[in-house]
């Protein structure tokens, strides 16, 4: 059940106005595929940077520790703003 933006009127499924206030009802836009798809490659990044950032700590054949953890933290803002697009609803 949805309801009007404009006077909070409660919608059915099938109407394209509003009964009381006369306005349109806004059209639901699907979900594009590829969010899904780019939200899952980023969180297998994120879990590869952290994973190589563990290892840096025992290892040497890594890069170093410091510039593990700023690309673990950029793909940790790059994960958040893909699940908020892969949640959009409209």
């Amino acid at each position: 059940m949805t309801r009007c933006l404009a006077c909070n009127g409660i919608l059915k499924a099938g109407e394209s106005t509003c009964y009381a206030c006369g306005d349109e009802v806004p059209k639901a836009v699907a979900a594009n595929p590829w969010n899904k798809k780019f939200s899952f490659f980023i969180n297998c990044f994120f879990v590869a940077s952290l994973l190589l950032t563990v290892a840096s700590f025992f290892t040497d054949r890594t890069p170093p520790f410091s510039i593990c953890i700023a690309v673990s933290v950029i793909l940790l803002f790059v994960k958040r703003s893909a699940d908020q697009l892969r949640e959009k609803k409209t």
